[in-house]
């Protein structure tokens, strides 16, 4: 009788144990990125610092106006300079982006260090249009040797609500301060395919 009751509490005890979980612990699943609802001009800037310092293309790609909620489309202005060298910023639109910055992630260490600092920002917001100018520093540690790591210019971007009162950049205009910068327009045009 005792070493039945013995058996008996040793397989409740076992059976204690497993259930109260002594397995092996599973990994949790959760996400590396940050992305805000943007319902204010302002929080589209914060994601696509974010989708930058991430390296997320679906986080940045989602800073842009969506056609299924806004009438807007999207239009890229690249500095003058560049205009002028790169044909491609003649029909440039949201695919190039995508392609663009895909491109660009894919010859970039996902450990490494990427930033994106605005200065001298000024935002001017309406009911459904802000305008956003800075100057901007993008440091981007990619592989390509023959482009520039550091990238800096002045930005303006215009933003618009949509149907879902979510904020996106639907303009983009990028400026060359000094001669001897090199601007984000001239490494959008060095690795978009």
């Amino acid at each position: 009788m005792k070493k039945t009751v013995l058996i008996i509490i040793t397989i409740y005890f076992v059976a204690a144990l497993h259930s109260c979980g002594l397995r092996e612990a599973e990994t949790p699943v959760t996400s590396r990125t940050t992305f805000i609802p943007p319902t204010s001009p302002d929080l589209v800037m914060i994601n696509l610092q974010y989708s930058i310092i991430e390296k997320d293309i679906n986080n940045y790609m989602q800073c842009f106006v969506d056609t299924n909620y806004n009438p807007r489309r999207y239009t890229y202005v690249p500095d003058v300079t560049s205009q002028i060298q790169y044909p491609i910023f003649q029909f440039w639109k949201l695919s190039n982006e995508k392609s663009y910055y895909t491109s660009l992630m894919s010859l970039t260490d996902p450990t490494s260090t990427s930033n994106l600092f605005f200065s001298n920002t000024t935002l001017n917001s309406f009911s459904d249009t802000a305008f956003f100018d800075a100057d901007y520093l993008l440091r981007v540690d990619h592989q390509k040797p023959s482009v520039a790591k550091n990238l800096k210019g002045k930005v303006r971007l215009v933003l618009s609500a949509d149907s879902r009162n979510l904020w996106s950049i639907h303009r983009w205009i990028d400026i060359k301060s000094d001669n001897a910068d090199t601007t984000w327009s001239v490494l959008r045009a060095n690795f978009s395919n």
